[in-house]
């Protein structure tokens, strides 16, 4: 479906495509290393002309593939040589930047930019699809043609890693356990959500706007087509079907650092975390001499400090560890260990960093409300809702209770929807309530089923942390309901209340009696559960006016 034409409501300017002296221009900066030369002409290029209606000259994919490899790769990022190198990957994030507010990720061909080919190079010898197009003659996919450089073929971002999951499931490592490559990540991360959200609106709203026009094809039909074709249902897609894929993408959003994490999520660049020499932080801070290409001056970036990992990116195939030799006795501990401890220490501090803070969590759950979209508008795609929420629970169930708190309660890192919150804290406390409370016919959820079915209860079992998270689920509902005018403060609902408190508290006491050994943590997450008990009853009985 052809989106480039000028929609007299759209807010984006017309996409053109920037003359070839210009592109051969930019081309030469980036394969001399001048990236930040060429990044510079690039967002020139694209700002010229002020008026909204004036055309807007967009960078050609490979382009754009590569200034999204030089905002996180660690050669201009955390093993930076020069101010010049750092300045370039902020100039990479300016530009996607200015991109996708100007033209938008449709005209802007994101799709194409972003394309993973990781499994594509192995499968043609090496060869993307624009190459393989310039080996028979062809012209037509010139633009997609990775420009001489390493950052742009095998060291590229699209080229490590697998696919979309396995980078989120990197970057989120990352935010556990390795906050200066976080940093890099998250700005990544941040900008894909982006340009995926609006991709996906651009894409719908396309689809909605061509519903009145003949077509051979059912509105329903078309509008399945349209979203396959969407930057979000080609992540979706990649890859076998089936359960084990959409697992693998919940595992990714949910990566903690642990030692499954890490092995199922590994580094994306070689040599990722390696730090850069203390002597080249000293002898390169000072600004490179100037350049003039048509003088031939070039500065020191023919110079040979080159990061010696660029050059280990052309080889596809990751050096494996060596196997120690039979009889001999480790003296380090290995990756995953040290990672196992690390992530124990966090845990043992306990907080939001057990998930990497509030911007990874923010994060997680922007990916989950895309993933919610997803399902909704084509399940046969990807998979049907009731599915995708069930795990959701699987993933979110037993999750500590700082960041389980913050992924159920509104007021912390708020869902898109009422709709979908209220349905993952439902679903949520069907597994974890007792099963002595009663059933319901009710598909929605109303006070009526929220006092009968929730309110009385404590959960399955006399842990403290169980019986906190089904309070915290049930704050959770009461706040949604009565945010809707969905909640009436009856003696029914009050009695339900104290009811519930009551019974979690004592079941919840009695096992800290049992118990001994884990008495401590029990104690704390008693605390989590009072207080949560505190709130329900300063909800109806001070928040909601009274009708009796």
């Amino acid at each position: 479906m052809a989106l480039t034409a000028k929609d007299p409501n759209s807010n984006y300017r017309v996409a053109r495509t920037i003359p070839f002296e210009l592109r051969q221009h930019c081309a030469i900066y980036f394969e001399e290393k001048l990236y930040s030369q060429a990044l510079n002409l690039l967002i020139n290029i694209l700002t010229s002309g002020t008026a909204a209606h004036a055309p807007a000259y967009v960078p050609a994919p490979q382009l754009l593939a590569l200034a999204t490899t030089i905002l996180v790769h660690p050669s201009t990022t955390t093993r930076a040589k020069s101010k010049e190198e750092q300045e370039a990957a902020s100039l990479a994030l300016q530009l996607l930047r200015l991109t996708l507010h100007l033209v938008g990720p449709v005209s802007a061909k994101f799709d194409v930019a972003f394309e993973f080919t990781h499994f594509a190079q192995s499968r043609h010898g090496g060869r993307r699809r624009g190459e393989d197009s310039a080996s028979n003659g062809s012209t037509h996919d010139v633009d997609e043609i990775p420009l001489n450089l390493t950052l742009s073929k095998a060291g590229s971002l699209w080229s490590r890693a697998e696919d979309f999951w396995q980078a989120v499931g990197w970057a989120f490592n990352c935010s556990v356990l390795y906050p200066k490559r976080w940093e890099r990540w998250q700005i990544w991360l941040e900008f894909m959500c982006y340009a995926i959200e609006d991709d996906w609106e651009q894409r719908e709203n396309a689809a909605d706007a061509q519903q009145a026009t003949a077509q051979p094809v059912t509105p329903s039909k078309r509008r399945d087509r349209a979203l396959k074709e969407s930057l979000l249902l080609k992540y979706l897609m990649a890859g076998s079907a089936g359960l084990g894929r959409n697992r693998r993408v919940l595992r990714a959003v949910f990566a903690n650092g642990s030692a499954t994490s890490l092995s199922e999520f590994r580094e994306v660049f070689n040599n990722e975390l390696k730090d850069l020499p203390k002597e080249s932080k000293k002898v390169n801070t000072k600004k490179r001499a100037e350049v003039n290409i048509d003088e031939d001056e070039y500065g020191d970036y023919l110079s040979d400090d080159e990061d010696p990992s660029e050059g280990q990116e052309e080889n596809s195939e990751r050096s494996r560890p060596k196997r120690p030799r039979l009889g001999t006795r480790a003296t380090k501990p290995t990756e995953d260990e040290s990672s196992d401890k690390l992530v124990s220490d966090i845990y043992s501090n306990g907080g939001v960093a057990t998930y990497g803070g509030f911007k990874s969590l923010a994060l997680r759950k922007r990916l989950l409300i895309l993933l919610v979209q997803a399902s909704t508008a084509v399940p046969k795609a990807f998979m049907p809702l009731s599915d995708l929420y069930h795990l959701f629970v699987e993933n979110i169930r037993h999750l500590p209770l700082p960041i389980f708190q913050a992924f159920v309660s509104p007021t912390a890192l708020p869902w898109s929807s009422a709709d979908a919150h209220s349905t993952l804290c439902e679903i949520l406390l069907w597994r974890i309530r007792e099963s002595s409370g009663p059933q319901s016919q009710e598909s929605l959820l109303n006070q009526k089923k929220l006092e009968e079915c929730f309110l009385p209860y404590a959960a399955n079992n006399s842990t403290a942390v169980d019986n906190a998270k089904m309070s915290i689920l049930l704050e959770s509902l009461i706040f949604l309901l009565a945010q809707h005018d969905g909640l009436r403060n009856t003696a029914e609902l009050r009695e339900a209340v104290s009811t519930g408190n009551e019974r979690r508290l004592d079941k919840a006491e009695a096992e800290i009696r049992r118990n001994k050994n884990s008495r401590k943590m029990e104690t704390i997450e008693r605390s989590w559960l009072i207080e949560s008990a505190d709130r329900l009853l300063y909800l109806v009985h001070d928040i909601l006016p009274k009708e009796d």
